[in-house]
């Protein structure tokens, strides 16, 4: 920094002081960026960890759901994923009635990784038996709703 600008800064640090109690010195302020920074930095690394426990503890919850669909020797009561019935019941075209959506866009929808064999069976075994009780129809353009 030049000397003018210094002795032009330290003139107004005094007389800025005297006018207005919220004013701070610039030492002080770049102190508190400093600072201010470095949370920011620490909010964004336990937003990555929460991020990934969350995305580890759905699929962990995905893969336990998909059991029932996946044992073909299950026994009891099978919960369907209230997500694909929602997703199915709500999906309109322009025209109001219910739109046909492919395999894939229901996996991405339903925020499943093609990739995780498990849930993506659970979703077809869902699919097929709800196909089965007249639920939903199995088009060329994808599943639909039956209204």
């Amino acid at each position: 920094m030049s000397l003018s600008k210094w002795v032009i800064e330290t003139v107004e640090e005094a007389t800025t002081a005297e006018k207005d109690s919220k004013w701070k010195p610039r030492k002080d302020l770049e102190e508190e960026i400093k600072g201010l920074k470095k949370e920011v930095a620490d909010l964004h690394s336990d937003l990555r960890q929460q991020r990934t426990i969350r995305e580890n503890l759905e699929r962990e919850i995905r893969r336990y759901r998909a059991e029932p669909f996946l044992a073909s020797e299950f026994e009891g009561v099978r919960r369907y994923d209230k997500g694909l019935i929602q997703l199915l019941r709500s999906t309109r075209g322009l025209d109001g009635r219910p739109k046909a959506l492919t395999s894939i866009e229901i996996l991405l929808r339903l925020g499943i990784d093609a990739s995780e064999e498990k849930p993506v069976k659970a979703v077809s075994a869902q699919l097929t038996s709800l196909e089965a009780y007249g639920i939903v129809k199995s088009t060329s353009k994808g599943w639909k709703w039956v209204e």
